[in-house]
């Protein structure tokens, strides 16, 4: 590869990891087309993330779209310090743990939301019953987890997030994710451990 090639091919890989960040500057001087970019490449990961911490599916679409409505009004909030998906879920987790801490609702099972066709496409995935009936299982016992330790856990196995992104987003250090991330395994290992014994999971 000579130079000119090398060059541009450099280019080119900075200017996708700049995309974000010009399209929340265009945001803040109101640019909807900018802004539309934003959410058309966000709403499937932010949806499936507040499912995830929340576990109730009724809420879901209206916590998602109070995220891009704050990301809509405070665009100019983001001073660029870190990646715009770090800024992004940092909004998720708090409106998660925010609506966490006013309802204690009932986790709708995956049963429940296939008889009422609120399945969202892309939660649907093809599993026999005894698969669908461990997957409820974990899924309520990762929900019943205390509400830091869920959202790291979850960002961290369902999100891939890094332990440096996670620390970031939740805005605390390294050391703290690991430990949110070590206890929440370590009380699902507590719950879950009785129920493999038993054949459950």
């Amino acid at each position: 590869m000579d130079i000119i090639a090398l060059t541009n091919a450099m280019a080119s890989v900075a200017s996708i990891g700049d995309t974000d960040t010009e399209l929340i500057q265009q945001t803040v001087q109101g640019d909807e087309n900018a802004f539309e970019q934003l959410v058309k490449k966000y709403q499937h990961s932010v949806f499936n993330t507040v499912y995830r911490c929340i576990g109730n599916y009724e809420d879901v679409e209206d916590i998602a779209q109070e995220v891009f409505i704050k990301i809509w009004r405070k665009a100019e909030n983001f001073k660029g310090k870190s990646k715009f998906s770090t800024w992004l879920y940092r909004i998720v987790v708090n409106q998660c743990l925010d609506y966490r801490s006013k309802h204690k609702q009932k986790l709708v099972s995956l049963d429940e939301m296939t008889e009422k066709e609120q399945t969202p496409e892309s939660l649907i995935f093809k599993i026999d019953h005894e698969q669908r009936k461990k997957a409820e299982i974990l899924r309520k016992t990762i929900g019943d987890l205390p509400g830091r330790q869920r959202i790291a856990l979850i960002l961290s196995a369902f999100e891939e997030k890094s332990y440096k992104e996670i620390a970031q987003i939740m805005e605390i250090s390294i050391a703290s994710v690991e430990s949110l991330i070590f206890r929440a395994k370590q009380g699902l290992k507590k719950k879950l451990l009785p129920m493999r014994r038993n054949g459950k999971v």
